[in-house]
């Protein structure tokens, strides 16, 4: 399949808020001012994709911190429509995100998953991020968290 990635656009909105919503657990998902938050906080970007079906297919956030002196990126969330898992939307949301860390100068990537999320465990590990430590309670303080990082 084909997609467009693009920049998001404040009329995206709504539509990325559903689809996190959709993506996600209650309490899990982020609450309207989270994801707003993540959106307009000026270390992030998000990257949309739209395919062949009108609509947003999918979206990335990610942002860039310093770590010990050295820039890293930090996957937020990557979303994709149920129907179109499987088909490479993630594999193109993160190569985009990839490219844009590098551009920024970071040396490698960070983020968190849920211990009981294998499909991302897996979509993560054949995509060259490795396992570095587990973060207890992170999500609703009742599920771990695994972090993981891939070197850029």
């Amino acid at each position: 399949m084909d997609w467009r990635l693009r920049a998001v656009r404040s009329e995206d909105f709504e539509a990325l808020y559903t689809l996190d919503q959709a993506c996600f657990t209650p309490g899990i998902a982020w609450s309207k001012a989270e994801l707003l938050y993540f959106l307009k906080h000026s270390q992030n970007f998000a990257v949309v994709a739209e395919g062949e079906k009108p609509g947003i297919a999918g979206f990335a956030i990610a942002g860039t911190l310093r770590r010990s002196g050295v820039i890293a990126g930090r996957l937020i969330t990557i979303d994709v429509r149920a129907e179109l898992r499987r088909h490479g939307l993630g594999h193109a949301l993160l190569e985009a995100v990839e490219a844009r860390l590098r551009a920024a100068g970071a040396a490698a990537i960070v983020l968190e998953v849920a211990v009981d999320n294998a499909a991302a465990q897996s979509f993560y590990e054949r995509h060259g991020f490795a396992r570095t430590g587990r973060i207890p309670g992170y999500y609703l303080g009742r599920i771990d968290a695994l972090a993981m990082e891939k070197q850029l």
